[in-house]
C-alpha cells in the first residue's frame, strides 16, 4: 500500500511540476529512460537532507511519508532551490541513508578516488554533493577504469565510481 502510495505522490509530483521539467530520453539503441534537467527538478527533502532525484536511490517500502510543497511555500521553507516545489520524504526508523561522505567512508573509497565523477545507474552525478543512497538500495559499487555507456547528456571520460542500485519502477 505503502509502494502505491509513493507512486502515486511521485506521479503527482511529476505531473505537477511537468510545465517546469525538460525531459529527455535516451536515443532509442539505449534502454529507454527519461531523465529530468537539474535545474528544473523538484527538491527532495529525505529525512532532512537536501537532494533531488538524479542523485538518489531509495527504496519505496522503507519510505513512511511523503509530503508535497509548492510555490512560495516551498521557497519559504528550503530557499530558492526549492523553487520548482519540494517532496519531503520521511523514511522508517531503522532505514540508512548516506550522503557523499559516508557513502565514501562505507565502500572504503580512496581519497585519490573521491574526486572521480560518481554515475548511479549509468546516469552521470553531476552535483554529487546532493549525493543521498538508501544503503539497502545500493547492489554493487565498482572503480571503472572506463565508461562502457554513454547517456543523453555529457559524461567525463576515463575512470568513475560507478554505483548499481535496485531502481524504482
Amino acid at each position: 500500500m505503502k509502494k502505491l502510495l509513493f507512486f502515486l505522490a511521485l506521479s503527482f509530483t511529476q505531473m505537477s511540476f511537468a510545465q517546469n521539467f525538460d525531459i529527455r530520453t535516451a536515443p532509442s539503441n539505449q534502454t529507454s529512460k527519461s531523465i529530468y534537467s537539474k535545474q528544473d527538478a523538484p527538491l527532495v527533502v529525505a529525512n532532512g537532507q537536501k537532494t533531488f532525484f538524479y542523485a538518489t536511490a531509495f527504496i519505496p517500502n522503507n519510505i513512511e511519508s511523503i509530503t508535497v510543497i509548492k510555490g512560495e511555500k516551498a521557497v519559504n521553507l528550503h530557499g530558492e532551490k526549492a523553487k520548482n516545489g519540494v517532496l519531503e520524504i520521511t523514511f522508517k526508523p531503522n532505514t540508512v541513508l548516506l550522503n557523499l561522505q559516508n557513502f565514501y567512508s562505507e565502500y572504503n573509497i580512496s581519497k585519490a578516488d573521491q574526486f572521480l565523477p560518481i554515475v548511479l545507474n549509468k546516469h552521470f552525478v553531476n552535483e554529487k554533493e546532493y549525493l543521498l543512497l538508501d544503503k539497502s538500495a545500493i547492489i554493487s559499487v565498482k572503480i571503472l577504469d572506463e565508461q562502457p555507456f554513454v547517456e543523453p547528456v555529457l559524461l567525463p571520460k576515463g575512470k568513475a565510481i560507478y554505483i548499481e542500485a535496485m531502481e524504482m519502477k
